[in-house]
């Protein structure tokens, strides 16, 4: 059976490489021990991160500024903002 909640995600956004992160579980595995596969080949602007086990632990957002909805992406930076200036 299907139960809809709501649950915090971890998401991370770097604004030099415009490429957001959104964690479906954390920590991720170190990039020898995961498979990264790229969806939407035309572009490559998208990959999932799957652990040994073959889960999904990831999803990478290339030129996250364009793909990302403004709310979201905002939602990210603030609080990545609130996060960084904790004493």
């Amino acid at each position: 059976m299907y139960t809809e909640k709501r649950i915090p995600l971890l998401c991370s956004y770097d604004s030099d490489a415009d490429t957001a992160y959104i964690y479906l579980d954390h920590p991720i595995p170190p990039a020898a021990a995961q498979r990264v596969i790229p969806f939407d080949p035309d572009q490559g602007m998208f990959n999932l991160d799957l652990n040994p086990e073959g889960h999904v632990v990831g999803l990478e957002i290339l030129g996250a500024r364009s793909r990302l909805p403004p709310a979201l992406l905002q939602a990210i930076l603030k609080n990545q903002d609130q996060t960084e200036n904790k004493p």
